[in-house]
C-alpha cells in the first residue's frame, strides 16, 4: 500500500498535460457542439463525474490483484522448476502492463467517456469490430474473471471448514457449497454497486485497503520471520521443453496483470480525466508490479522448486496457501487463507464496478439492448448493466472447473487487450482528437505489448491440452463480428460517434 501512496506524488511531477485544449471539452456527442456533452449529462444520458484519484487508483489495483497472483506461480514452478525465470516472467509481465497502461492513458484522455475497450476499439476500427470487442470484453474480460475470483475467494474462505462441512452435509450438497457461496458473494457485491457512486466508491476503497494490507503483510512477514530457505532462489537457462510452459506462464501472468486499464472504464465518471487518468493507470500498474515481485519472492523463499515439480496441478493451484503453510505453519496458514479469501472480495468488487460500463456504453450506442444503456434515475449508475454482468458471472460459476474457466478467459482476454493496444495507431491519425497526455517512446510500448501477446497466444494454441478452451475464448471474439452484421449494427460517421 505504501508503494501505491508514494507513486502518486512522483507521477504528479511527470504528468503535465502537453495539449492546450482538454479533450473532454470536445463535444463527445457531436464535435461541432462542445456543449452537447454537458447537455447529454444533464439529461441523464451520461453519468456524472463523481470519482476521484483514490477510487481510480484502487480500481486499477483491485482489478489487477486477484486470482492470478494467488495461483499461477505454482503452475509455472511445477512445470519448470526455475525460480529465477519465474521472477523474470513477472517482471516481463509488469513491463507489458506498463506498456499497455501508457497506451491506454493516451487514448483515455483523448476520449474520456465510460466504455473502455469497446469505446477505443469502436473509434479505431468501426462499430462491427467494436461490437465484437465489447462482447468479448463483457464475457471473457469481466464476467469470466468475476466467476474465477469469486470461486477462489470461497475456496479460501471455506478451506478450514471443509472437513466439518463434509461431515455435516450430504455429498450432493457438499460438492456445491463453493459455487453456492460464490454466487451469494456475487449477489452481495452486485447489490453494493447498484446503490450509487458514493456507496460504490467507498466500498471499493475499503475492500482494496484490506487486500493490500493482507498481501503486503504476507510478503513482508514471510520474508522477515517465515521459515524459508534462500537456496531455493536458483536460475538456469530454460531447456527446450520449458519454453511452452513459460509461454503458458506468461499468458497466466498477463491474466494476473489484466486490469491495468481499469480506471479507463470509468473515464466518463472520473474528475479531471486528463490529469487523473494517467496517474491512476500508471501509478496503479507500478504499485502492483512491485507487490507481485515481492509476493513471488516470498513464494520462492518458502517453496523448494524440486519438490514443486513432484506435485499435482491440484496441489500447486493454491500456491499462496501452500507458501503460507511452509512459512508460518498449517494453523497460521488457515487463518491467512481466510484473510486471502476476504482480500479477493476487492477484485470481485472491481470487476463488478467497471465491467458494466462496457455493457452500458454498448446499450447507449444501441448495439446491445437499450435498457443496458440506461442509468438509474436517482442513483445515476448503470444498475441494469450491473445486474446483467452479475447474472452472467453467476452462470459461469456453475459452468466448469476453476482451471477450465481460467484457460477460457485468459486467452480471449489477451486477444482483446492486443486489439485494444493496437487501437492507438489509427487513433493517432485522428487529427480532431487532442492529446493532453502522450505516451513516451511511441511506438515502442504498444509494439512491445503486441509482440509478447502474439507469442503467448500462439504458444497456447500449440498445446493440445489447452487448445480447446483457447479456441472457444477466441471464438467469442471472432464470431461476434458476423453477429454484429446479423444484428444490424450500423457503422456511423466517426465524428458523430465520439
Amino acid at each position: 500500500m505504501l508503494v501505491c501512496v508514494f507513486t502518486r506524488p512522483f507521477l504528479l511531477l511527470h504528468a503535465t498535460p502537453i495539449g492546450s485544449t482538454p479533450s473532454w471539452e470536445i463535444g463527445l456527442s457531436n464535435p461541432a457542439n462542445p456543449s452537447s456533452t454537458g447537455a447529454a449529462q444533464a439529461a441523464g444520458e451520461l453519468p456524472p463525474r463523481k470519482f476521484g484519484f483514490w477510487v481510480g487508483q484502487f480500481v486499477v489495483v483491485a482489478s489487477m490483484v486477484g486470482a492470478g497472483i494467488l495461483t499461477t506461480s505454482g503452475f509455472t514452478l511445477r512445470e519448470t522448476g526455475n525460480p529465477g525465470a519465474l521472477l523474470l516472467l513477472w517482471l516481463l509481465g509488469g513491463g507489458m502492463a506498463l506498456a499497455g497502461a501508457l497506451t491506454v492513458a493516451e487514448m483515455a484522455v483523448s476520449l474520456p467517456r465510460s466504455g473502455g475497450d469497446y469505446l477505443f476499439i469502436r473509434e479505431a476500427y468501426g462499430r462491427h469490430v467494436g461490437f465484437a470487442a465489447g462482447v468479448a470484453t463483457f464475457v471473457v474480460g469481466f464476467a469470466g474473471p468475476t466467476a474465477v475470483v469469486a470461486l477462489l475467494a470461497m475456496n479460501y474462505l471455506l478451506g478450514p471448514a471443509q472437513s466439518f462441512l463434509h461431515r455435516l452435509l450430504p455429498d450432493w450438497l457438499h460438492g456445491r457449497v463453493v459455487p453456492l457461496g460464490a454466487s451469494l458473494l456475487l449477489l452481495g457485491v452486485t447489490t453494493a454497486h447498484c446503490l450509487g457512486h458514493r456507496q460504490s466508491g467507498g466500498f471499493q476503497i475499503g475492500v482494496t485497503v484490506v487486500k493490500l494490507t493482507v498481501l503486503l503483510g504476507l510478503a513482508i512477514l514471510g520474508l522477515l520471520v517465515g521459515q524459508g530457505d534462500w537456496s531455493h532462489l536458483t536460475m538456469h537457462w530454460p531447456r527446450s521443453g520449458e519454453w511452452p510452459a513459460l509461454a503458458t506462464g506468461l499468458i497466466y501472468v498477463g491474466y494476473a496483470y489484466s486490469g491495468w486499464n481499469g480506471s479507463a472504464y470509468l473515464a466518463g465518471e472520473i474528475r479531471e480525466p486528463s490529469r487523473l487518468l494517467p496517474l491512476t493507470l500508471i501509478g496503479g500498474t507500478l504499485c502492483v508490479t512491485a507487490l507481485y515481485l515481492l509476493l513471488n519472492l516470498a513464494y520462492i523463499y518458502a517453496l523448494d522448486p524440486r519438490e514443486m515439480m513432484t506435485l499435482s496441478p491440484g496441489q500447486v493451484e493454491k500456491v499462496a496457501e501452500l507458501a503460507t503453510a511452509r512459512l508460518f505453519g498449517q494453523g497460521t496458514a488457515n487463518v491467512i487463507g481466510v484473510m486471502l479469501g476476504l482480500s479477493l472480495i476487492a477484485s470481485v468488487s472491481a470487476y463488478m464496478l467497471i465491467g458494466p460500463r462496457v455493457a452500458y456504453a454498448m446499450g447507449a450506442d444501441r448495439v446491445m439492448p437499450a435498457w443496458l444503456g440506461r442509468l438509474h434515475r436517482q442513483r445515476q449508475v448503470p444498475v441494469a448493466a450491473t445486474i446483467a454482468q452479475g447474472g452472467l458471472a453467476m452462470a459461469l460459476i456453475w459452468s466448469g472447473s476453476f482451471l477450465q474457466i481460467l484457460d477460457f478467459t485468459s486467452v480471449g482476454l489477451a486477444a482483446v487487450s492486443g486489439l485494444l493496444v493496437a487501437s492507438v495507431f489509427p487513433l493517432r491519425r485522428r487529427k480532431e482528437l487532442s492529446r493532453p497526455f502522450a505516451m513516451p517512446l511511441y511506438p515502442w510500448p504498444p509494439l512491445l505489448y503486441l509482440g509478447l501477446v502474439g507469442w503467448t497466444i500462439i504458444e497456447q494454441l500449440l498445446q493440445p491440452s489447452r487448445r480447446l478452451p483457447a479456441l472457444l475464448s477466441l471464438a467469442v471474439l471472432v464470431l461476434s463480428i458476423p453477429l454484429a452484421r446479423i444484428m444490424g449494427v450500423k457503422s456511423v460517421n466517426r465524428q458523430n460517434s465520439i
